[in-house]
């Protein structure tokens, strides 16, 4: 199953020529989940294809504007579009009451449902979302107002191996029994185990780090995950001025994915400041080698 992350923005603060804010499509077999909407969002889904229709989910991370300036322009462009189909909102405290009034104030009437739901714990990994292909999951962060990271982990499900169709002989009906876990009859009248015919795959998974002081109590919420995206807003000669804005160094994001046993690590986030942005990847992999620093546009398959 297809498992991907499309940044669509990845500047911090305000949007900057071919540097929109921070935004990112997650495709997961036919469902895509939006995390973070800042301004520009809606360019970039259209300039790398993405059809709006199949998104599924938005998830917010925190208030701030560079992270929700864009979403109230992606509903009404669905909406425009004809989308009939339900959508689901999560974000923290507040992200409700901001959609009503801008939806409101710009008198756009949705036509479709829309679910919004709050966050509100101040500690540990909560289930907040759960579908056929994937789980997701929620945990607070560490800025100047309530934010939260989010996990999405794919659902473990069975493959059939190849060799056992053609071994013997399944037809649709036997494929898809064994897909359900059931055991077989073979032609001979032989019960296979379903071990024999499929495997459960290893689920895949997506940790999403977006404003946050360098926090070491992430790590047990993110461990071991395929791919960790974590802000990384200065160079860790700044880190004062970090701290001052509950932000992160790239050396800090370095840390956080070494400490989490990540397999690899994408940074963002990163200030205007930085024309050349590879002196914040060289930083993040003096702790974590297997770093690489978010272009807008890049696409990170998660084999």
């Amino acid at each position: 199953m297809f498992f991907s992350v499309r940044i669509l923005g990845a500047n911090s603060a305000v949007p900057n020529k071919n540097r929109f804010p921070t935004s990112q499509c997650i495709s997961i077999g036919q469902e895509k989940v939006i995390i973070d909407c800042g301004e520009g969002s809606q360019i970039n889904l259209s300039t790398y294809k993405i059809k709006r229709g199949k998104i599924n989910h938005i998830l917010i991370s925190h208030m701030h504007g560079d992270h929700v300036y864009g979403l109230p322009g992606l509903l009404s462009s669905l909406n425009l579009g004809g989308r009939t189909e339900p959508l689901i909102l999560i974000g923290p405290l507040g992200i409700k009451e901001f959609i009503e009034a801008v939806l409101r104030m710009t008198y756009v009437n949705l036509q479709f449902p829309l679910e919004v739901k709050e966050l509100n714990h101040s500690s540990g990994k909560k289930l907040i979302e759960s579908s056929s292909l994937i789980d997701i999951f929620a945990f607070p962060l560490k800025h100047r107002v309530p934010t939260f990271g989010y996990l999405l982990t794919e659902k473990r499900r069975l493959n059939i191996r190849s060799e056992a169709i053609q071994t013997y002989k399944l037809d649709i009906s036997q494929i898809m029994a064994v897909k359900n876990g059931e055991d077989i009859v073979s032609q001979e009248g032989k019960t296979i185990p379903n071990a024999e015919l499929a495997q459960w795959t290893i689920p895949r998974s997506y940790a999403y780090c977006s404003d946050t002081i360098y926090d070491p109590q992430l790590a047990p919420y993110i461990q071991g995950v395929d791919l960790l995206y974590h802000e990384a807003t200065y160079l860790h000669e700044l880190k004062s001025k970090a701290d001052q804005h509950k932000h992160s160094t790239a050396l800090e994001a370095g840390q956080i994915a070494k400490q989490a046993n990540v397999k690899r690590l994408i940074i963002g986030h990163y200030s205007s400041r930085y024309d050349d942005l590879e002196v914040l990847e060289k930083e993040a992999r003096q702790a974590f080698e297997n770093t690489t620093v978010v272009q807008q546009g890049d696409e990170f398959k998660i084999e």
